[in-house]
């Protein structure tokens, strides 16, 4: 069922619907880093000069090589948030290409959308910014690193995906009742993508691929039952 959603996600890449789409949430997605940016030099630049130029040049690198760690470890959450502006996009794409015998999804208003991907973005940004200790410990030991991010943020993404793609069917108490039911499957979903995210130039493409990937693995779930 995963791979075979998975494999109809990626063979719909072509569709014009989805370079739309990425377009727009990779705009977004670095407008977000470049605040981020900028706001970390000026932080770094404000500090005091302490007189000794190696303590300033190891401050200076290890601020930009947080800054790399965290936006590596940060990008699937900016590009699942700016994803899920556009979801109706995507899931209208789908819909029209592999369903359309079937109801269509009822778009979710702007607003609840917005707010909802931004309190995405706010969990994960404060999960992830909890567990920068234990990622600064385990960034020498690459593995534990990757399976600690595949772990919790599998789990966050799995289940932002799966509710913005259900609650265009369903009550929200009844796709909560069907989450909790395949949360198994749903998390090895969100692993998935997750690690997708992490690989370079790949990463581009998974938000969108992630969000027909979850199309399709919820018309199955629903399905099945």
């Amino acid at each position: 069922m995963i791979a075979s959603s998975l494999r109809l996600a990626l063979a719909q890449l072509p569709d014009p619907a989805f370079r739309r789409v990425l377009i727009r949430s990779l705009l977004i997605s670095a407008a977000i880093f470049a605040v981020l940016a900028v706001g970390l030099w000026v932080g770094v630049a404000s500090l005091p000069d302490t007189g000794q130029t190696w303590i300033d040049w190891l401050v200076g690198f290890l601020s930009g090589l947080g800054f790399f760690v965290g936006m590596l470890l940060l990008f699937p959450a900016v590009m699942t948030a700016a994803i899920g502006l556009f979801l109706d996009d995507i899931a209208d794409a789908v819909e029209r290409k592999y369903y359309p015998q079937d109801a269509r999804g009822q778009p979710l208003p702007f607003w609840p959308a917005l707010w909802g991907s931004i309190r995405f973005l706010l969990v994960m940004l404060g999960i992830n910014i909890l567990l920068l200790p234990i990622y600064a410990v385990l960034i020498f030991f690459p593995p534990f690193m990757y399976a600690l991010s595949l772990l919790v943020n599998g789990f966050l993404v799995s289940r932002e995906y799966f509710e913005v793609v259900a609650w265009r069917y369903l009550p929200r108490k009844e796709a909560d009742r069907l989450r909790q039911r395949h949360r198994g499957d749903l998390w090895l979903c969100g692993a998935i993508i997750v690690l997708l995210l992490t690989i370079p130039l790949i990463n581009f493409l998974v938000p969108i691929v992630a969000t027909a990937f979850m199309v399709h693995v919820y018309k199955r779930l629903r399905a099945t039952g």
